[in-house]
């Protein structure tokens, strides 16, 4: 067996394996297993560069599959600093069997939920946070794994499964708290992988589709750069072989919470077993107030602003005092600002602009609730989740950012801000609360994240200006996303467009997988022409297409059982309708002012025609009422101007209701069965047109 000349003299084998044979099975029972001697390959680079060697670290730890398939724990005996040694299994109870294999197998750093299959394909973890040292990458972020030539062969002859990322940051004055690498192009470097390696051959890495796209350098209490290019502090990320055919990014977070990023364009290829040095890049980081610390403006630099709370900023105010310098405010705590509490400046009309430290990890209840000469915020990148009615009324709020470390925006967050003229939501955001954003009478346009699954009831409603709704997500996202505790469309009266994709939609196929088309769920989708409704659908909501003024054409499915008042109320480019046998009432409203409607198929199975239900059909000549209709309701045809032929099929008079056929056609005919004719204009509500009733042989 080959040993490379570098790791000097081996220690020969102490132990050697003992199994027994169980002809049932056929499967070795391991009696016993060795201490394993381990360095590292030949073709792995143990020199790294500058006289740095690749050492075992004292408590190393290891996964081993001694001839199956049993994830064994081993431990380093040696110091820190060696190149070879001895590691001893890790007592954890019985050893156990399972599928045998003719060699052993092992992964470091240790990994406990690692696998193997029959075939010796491994499963592991690589780590998505890795600790800084100095001058190398840290203590268990080296992923590596060996096989021996068999099962007598204790040697593991480990092999680099990662190449290295060496990253050269310097700074003036600056202290790191952390760094995150990521691909611009969401490259998957960290999480679950997968490992193949036969004996003598480089190790094979493969990111799993669940892997993570980031990896971050934890810099404990702080690690402090140096100050000139030739100083810069070096910085190395194991990475699995990987091209970031858009570049990486690298975001420092400096240990006051500032943030500095890095990007570049080119393609950027890891290799494995190799190093990539970047060049050395100067860390600059935005001014800003300190995690002990927030900044605002007023109208004054000699009269303060008391915050209407004082006790929910997660630390004690120690000064309030204005700064020539920074000509600012600047508030002093006597430790970390971590929230900005329920009401903490409700109705301080003198605040300008505010400036919040990246500790702060919320926004709460009414915090800057009717700040109405709050024009700014800028809010820290920790903070995760912004309060009800958080900013509601902040009048001359012109403009917000909202940092990608937000989930959630509370019910009427933004209400009645009347001068925010765009909204931009990032990916991060998961829920959009009820009247979020309403009122905003300024709003122009709405960009929302691809991760929003949650968009309550009116959450852009009465946004008068708006015009655009860009939702980044995909088309069968929209359809599932939940409108909320009413269920209302988030733009109802908002006049606005849904963009998806930068495109305006023009048709929706639901997914085949929904069952219910929610009220209001496409209100006010003005640009909307076609929409496909699957099998899978069994009602549609109130007012689901409320507005859809575009809509042409629809098909409901036989699936359908209930369609909701008013759901097509508005669809004035609505042509023609087929409803089907499923449904058994025409709901109030239904099909109110839908003024390009011209034919309508009722079926047999319906029996009551609500209220409402065609008002304003003004281009509707001809409906038939089927004999299985008990109940015509008040105005269910009224302002039909263009209705001349009423075909109404029941021998017993359905009940009827005020105004039914009012203001129909001059000359319009309600034919009738000729059994029937004296009934009809007999019974109430139908003797009002009874020199309009005729018989008629259906």
């Amino acid at each position: 067996m080959k040993r490379s000349s570098f790791l000097m003299a081996i220690l020969p084998m102490l132990f050697c394996a003992c199994s027994s044979f169980n002809e049932e099975n056929s499967t070795p029972t391991i009696l016993a297993t060795p201490d394993l001697q381990a360095g590292f390959a030949e073709d792995t680079r143990t020199y790294v560069e500058n006289n740095k060697y690749l050492r075992w670290h004292e408590d190393d730890r290891l996964t081993a599959f001694y001839g199956n398939t049993l994830n064994r724990q081993y431990k380093f005996n040696g110091k820190t600093g060696a190149n070879s040694g001895t590691f001893s299994l890790v007592p954890s109870g019985e050893l156990g069997t399972g599928n045998a294999f003719d060699r052993i197998y092992a992964v470091y750093p240790y990994n406990e939920t690692a696998t193997i299959t029959d075939e010796g394909e491994i499963s592991l973890t690589l780590p998505a946070v890795q600790n800084y040292a100095e001058n190398s990458f840290g203590k268990g972020a080296n992923t590596m794994v060996a096989v021996t030539e068999n099962l007598e062969d204790t040697f593991l002859a480990f092999k680099n499964a990662c190449g290295y990322l060496k990253l050269k940051l310097y700074g003036d004055n600056v202290t790191l708290a952390s760094i995150e690498v990521k691909g611009n192009n969401s490259e998957k470097i960290a999480g679950a992988a997968t490992a193949t390696i036969a004996f003598g051959e480089a190790p094979q890495l493969t990111m799993a589709d669940d892997a993570t796209a980031s990896v971050t350098i934890d810099c404990g209490e702080g690690i402090t750069l140096g100050t000139t290019a030739e100083t810069a502090t070096e910085f190395w990320v194991v990475l699995p072989e990987t091209t970031f055919t858009k570049g990486l990014t690298i975001k420092a977070t400096n240990t006051a919470g500032g943030v500095f990023e890095k990007s570049t364009a080119n393609e950027v290829v890891i290799t494995r077993n190799e190093i990539l040095p970047m060049v050395a890049v100067k860390a600059e980081f935005p001014a800003g107030p300190a995690n002990n610390e927030i900044w605002y403006t007023s109208g004054s630099t000699t009269t303060s602003t008391t915050p209407y709370a004082t006790d929910v900023f997660g630390a004690n105010i120690v000064s309030n005092k204005y700064n020539t310098e920074k000509k600012c405010w600047i508030i002093k705590f006597d430790g970390n600002v971590t929230s900005i509490g329920d009401t903490a400046f409700y109705n301080c009309t003198s605040l300008i602009s505010v400036t919040i430290p990246n500790s702060v990890t919320s926004i709460g209840t009414s915090a800057f609730l009717y700040c109405t000469s709050l024009t700014s915020v800028t809010i820290g990148n920790s903070v995760t989740s912004i309060g009800w009615f958080a900013f509601k009324g902040c009048s001359s709020l012109t403009s917000i950012t909202i940092p990608d470390s937000v989930t959630s925006i509370g019910d009427g967050a933004f209400e009645k801000c009347s001068n925010l003229t765009s909204v931009t939501i990032p990916n991060s955001v998961t829920s959009i609360g009820a009247s979020a954003f309403s009122n905003c009478t300024s709003l122009t346009s709405v960009t929302i994240g691809n991760n929003v699954t949650s968009i309550k009831s009116y959450a852009f409603s009465s946004c008068t200006s708006l015009k655009s709704v860009y939702y980044n997500g995909d088309l069968s996202a929209w359809c599932k996303i939940d409108f909320g505790e009413v269920n209302a469309n988030p733009c109802y009266n908002g006049g606005a467009k849904l963009y998806i994709n930068d495109a305006d939609v023009t048709e929706i196929i639901i997914p085949s997988d929904i069952t219910e088309i929610k009220p209001y769920t496409f209100t006010g989708c003005i640009s909307l022409t076609n929409v496909t409704i699957p099998d899978s659908v069994t009602s549609i909501g109130s007012y689901a297409f409320k507005g859809c003024s575009s809509l042409t054409s629809i098909t409901i499915p036989n699936s359908v059982t209930s369609i909701e008042y008013n759901a097509f109320d508005g669809c004035t480019s609505l042509k023609d309708v087929i409803i089907p046998d499923s449904v058994t009432m025409i709901s109030n409203a239904l099909f109110y002012d839908c003024t390009s409607l011209t034919d309508v198929t009722i079926p047999n199975s319906v029996t009551k025609i609500i209220g409402y239900a065609f008002l304003g059909c003004t281009s509707l000549t001809s409906v038939t009422i089927p004999d299985s209709v008990t109940l015509v309701g008040i105005s269910a045809f009224y302002q039909c101007a263009s209705l001349k032929e009423v075909y109404c099929k029941p021998t017993t008079p359905p009940t009827g209701q005020n105004y039914m056929f009012q203001g129909n056609a001059s000359g319009r005919k309600i034919y009738v069965p000729r059994e029937s004719v004296d009934a009809y204009k007999a019974a109430m509500y139908w003797e009002d047109y009874a020199s309009s009733i005729e018989g008629y042989d259906f």
